[in-house]
């Protein structure tokens, strides 16, 4: 067995852990992965996997095929990067990342005035949970939300972000006595999130009354959907709060630090054209809603790192100084 065509499928199957979470990321059908194992496992005469109740366990064969195909993908990703790094055409596809919640706000108004400046330019938006490896180019582009982005990444941070309490005007009135400090005995209601658990956000208690856990999620749309409802109040990106209808900022609690937003890319294909323009336009985009991201308790000093959007001119680290 020699093909990277059956290389591929016997990475995809042993990173996901089973033939389905192969076949979302091959963009193929279960099927056809049980197939293409299956030949190359009677092509090599050897089983590559042995399946369990947990999901497909690598045989020390699959364990010596993985390894090789994982140089094969490396040689063949820097072979890619190499040749996109030489494109100095403005046309072509160009991949952008970024996470669901940050691209409902705007991000859809920023993707259209792109197009009419460059029509050319083949703009594929993958609104992705997980975070997509820019190494091996599962994506050109990433808009990323993080306190630490990856040292060997290129690009900058556009905006700082601030985070606030947010409720629904009617946990407001509810709770106006404990929230203006003339009840000391009801608790106040909160969506907690399955990760404080562990790591409590600095901070995140010193300036409330005293307090309850209403309920307990791992996503934030859900926790937004129950401060809709009235459940609880919900610590969330003042930019997703300020922009919900059906909710209003907490009174009385100010708003503080969040995790910023970057705009980043592959050190190899910043200087292809399409790269450069597309992180130039977006990072002047996102910084000129610096406000929006900051919310009203912003001091008129712009904090952000090199705010004009005009050059990305280092690696992550370096733009962070």
């Amino acid at each position: 067995m020699t093909d990277w065509d059956s290389l591929r499928y016997i990475l995809a199957v042993a990173r996901e852990g089973g033939l389905s979470g192969a076949a979302r990321v091959l963009g193929v059908n279960h099927a056809t992965v049980s197939r293409q194992l299956a030949k190359a496992e009677e092509a090599a005469g050897v089983r590559f996997f042995t399946r369990l109740a947990s999901g497909l366990q690598p045989t020390e064969a699959g364990q010596v095929a993985i390894a090789h195909a994982e140089e094969v993908e490396a040689r063949m990703v820097a072979l890619d990067m190499a040749l996109a790094a030489r494109d100095e055409t403005e046309e072509g596809e160009l991949k952008v990342t970024i996470p669901p919640l940050v691209a409902e706000n705007h991000f859809a108004e920023d993707v259209k005035a792109f197009k009419e400046l460059h029509p050319a330019i083949d703009l594929q938006i993958l609104g992705a949970t997980e975070v997509l490896n820019l190494h091996r180019r599962e994506a050109d582009v990433a808009i990323r939300v993080t306190h630490s982005p990856e040292e060997s990444l290129w690009g900058r941070m556009v905006t700082q972000q601030r985070a606030g309490w947010f409720a629904s005007p009617a946990f407001i009135e509810e709770y106006r006595d404990v929230l203006e400090g003339r009840d000391n005995e009801t608790r106040l209601p909160y969506i907690a999130f399955l990760a404080w658990a562990s790591t409590n956000p600095a901070g995140l208690f010193s300036d409330l009354p005293n307090c309850r856990v209403a309920m307990r999620t791992d996503d934030m749309v859900t926790a937004l959907a129950l401060a809709r409802q009235g459940v609880g109040m919900v610590r969330t990106a003042h930019f997703l709060g300020e922009s919900d209808p059906a909710l209003v900022r907490v009174p009385e609690l100010a708003l503080t630090d969040h995790v910023p937003i970057w705009v980043l890319t592959h050190p190899d294909l910043r200087h292809v054209p399409r790269v450069t323009e597309f992180m130039r336009f977006i990072a002047g985009r996102f910084t000129a809603r610096r406000r929006f991201y900051m919310g009203p308790d912003a001091s008129s000093a712009d904090t952000v790192t090199r705010p004009d959007g005009a050059k990305f001119e280092g690696t992550v680290s370096e733009a962070a100084e």
